[in-house]
């Protein structure tokens, strides 16, 4: 008979190797984002760097032949602003594509994508880590764990990496953060910086992590820790730190100081300009004069509703014991002070660098487009405070068993809601709204930013027309054309994509994505002799629209 800890394992396992198998087989459904040439150049641009450093010649042509065959007049050349990016990812991915052999585009796109995943799960299984030193709860730890993998827009990203890349870093990076609380040793001060680089090395937003060590090293002072003892662990940290830093970006290897602050120069101004509107509550907006509230409605009307729920009260508890043990704090007192025990320290570590995000982002005016996806990382913390209510809830009904039992129920069927969302907006489910909004409404908010739906288009027009070539026009700010290498080679010369030439186009495919005020600017209005002769809708989400040109 096996013990309770093996068998605890093999469960965790399984379900490890079911969402496995099952992304497996469905991850080409997907499609190719419009980034996804951009990050292949930026992966063999840095491989050909590093390359020329360590005089690997061979790699060196190879990489230089490969860039010169990246033709788009949508993308700058090589190097013009790689700088501003990092290559963890990208430059061993293009590594992969020339060890393996990889010819095929598309392949070369899906390779990635499913690392990209698998990476996401791995790093799901460090927030379960977390889960689990915190509340030392095998089942409820499961449960976080599943809500975090299962949320449906941060799982429908996963397969994108870029934001949920970050994500899956910056958690593990936190792991080994918390992990330091129940006891120092080297190797996880070691993991730590590590994980921390590489997140740094993704965005600039893990600055946050060392700045909040060194606040809870300090705070750790008022209860006569020595202080010495903490600088010097902070100043390991900090050398190790930069060290990898320096390590993982290519672009430090020289200038290093002067390029160091080179990266922290705003970069949203420059990447998606200053006139881009957004779409957001029906209304358009420059990128650089949203409202404050367009972080905090979007989070609201893209995460799931027991999850919401559970996370502003989980979050609203921890605040208000915040400030209490903050009104409270007497000198030499260890249970006035700000936690009580490892545990505590823990919810501590979590409120301080989700509300310090939270505050900064309001305070700067943070540019934002197409919803939150450039911080989808706060999921982290979502889960995490609603993980701390249903731990409340438990034990708050701990002596009623007919409630607890309930309780759990409620939670095992919310993460059954997730499962059910996901299936039913399959392959876009990075596209999904929650039920608490009409379908009107859905519509009035950008959708389709990663141009998910080219894929779909192009093959719904080659199944209900196999021996036709098109000239497709788009009226969208979609570069559809970079979907064309998400599908095979023989359908793809099947496609001519002409931008907003309406006039020479057999049909145009259009999305709600305008980087101008559509309302006041014509740019994209469909023509009077084109008609709509296909609609793709997914739970009241209009994803795109196909029009026929009937001359």
């Amino acid at each position: 008979m096996i013990n309770q800890k093996t068998f605890q394992r093999i469960f965790l396992i399984s379900i490890y190797i079911i969402i496995s198998i099952i992304a497996f087989l469905t991850f080409k459904d997907h499609g190719v984002h419009i980034e996804e040439k951009f990050h292949r150049l930026n992966g063999l641009f840095w491989l050909n760097y590093v390359s020329q450093v360590f005089n690997f010649e061979n790699i060196t042509l190879i990489t230089e032949k490969k860039i010169l065959e990246i033709n788009d007049y949508t993308l700058n050349e090589a190097g013009s602003y790689m700088d501003k990016y990092g290559a963890i990812l990208d430059l061993p991915a293009a590594l992969i594509e020339i060890w393996f052999n990889l010819e095929k585009i598309e392949d070369i796109y899906y390779v990635k994508q499913f690392i990209s995943f698998i990476l996401f799960l791995i790093g799901s299984y460090f927030f379960f880590k977390i889960l689990n030193d915190r509340f030392n709860n095998f089942l409820l730890s499961v449960i976080g764990m599943l809500l975090f993998v299962t949320t449906p827009r941060i799982f429908g990203d996963s397969f994108l990496y870029k934001d949920v890349l970050f994500l899956t870093f910056f958690v593990i990076a936190l792991y080994f953060f918390l992990a330091l609380t129940d006891n120092f040793t080297k190797k996880k001060l070691l993991y730590f910086s590590f994980f921390c680089a590489i997140s740094f090395n993704l965005r600039l937003f893990a600055i946050f992590l060392p700045i909040v060590f060194f606040i809870y090293l300090m705070l750790k002072c008022l209860n006569k820790d020595n202080i010495k003892n903490n600088l010097n662990i902070f100043f390991i940290y900090f050398f190790l730190l930069i060290f990898f830093i320096i390590l993982f970006s290519p672009y430090l290897w020289t200038n290093t100081f002067s390029n160091f602050i080179d990266i922290f120069r705003p970069l949203e101004r420059a990447s998606i300009g200053e006139n881009i509107k957004i779409l957001f509550n029906n209304e358009f907006y420059p990128n650089r004069i949203l409202p404050q509230n367009y972080l905090f409605i979007w989070i609201a009307i893209t995460t799931p509703i027991i999850t919401l729920a559970l996370f502003i009260f989980g979050y609203l508890f921890y605040s208000i014991r915040f400030v209490k043990r903050f009104t409270n704090i007497k000198e030499k007192q260890f249970f006035n002070d700000l936690w009580r025990g490892k545990k505590e320290a823990k919810d501590f570590i979590n409120f301080l660098l989700f509300t310090s995000f939270i505050l900064t982002l309001l305070i700067f005016n943070s540019p934002f487009y197409n919803g939150w996806r450039l911080v989808y990382f706060l999921n982290i913390f979502i889960i995490y405070f609603s993980t701390l209510q249903i731990n409340n809830l438990l034990v708050y009904f701990s002596k009623n068993r007919l409630k607890s039992n309930l309780f759990r129920i409620i939670f095992i069927v919310s993460v059954l809601h997730n499962i059910t969302v996901l299936i039913s907006y399959h392959p876009f489910q990075s596209y999904y709204f929650t039920e608490l909004i009409s379908k009107k409404k859905k519509n009035s908010f950008e959708i389709d930013y990663h141009g998910l739906s080219a894929k779909h288009f192009f093959l719904k027009l080659n199944t209900d027309h196999k021996d036709t070539f098109f000239k497709v026009a788009v009226a969208s700010h979609t570069p559809l054309h970079r979907g064309l290498e998400s599908i095979e080679s023989n359908i793809r010369k099947k496609f001519n994509v002409i931008g907003q030439n309406y006039g020479n186009a057999d049909y145009i495919y259009k999305n709600n994505i305008s980087e101008v005020n559509s309302k006041l600017n014509k740019k994209y209005d469909i023509p009077s002799n084109f008609v709509k002769v296909y609609e793709l809708n997914v739970n009241g989400v209009k994803i795109y629209e196909i029009f026929k040109n009937l001359k």
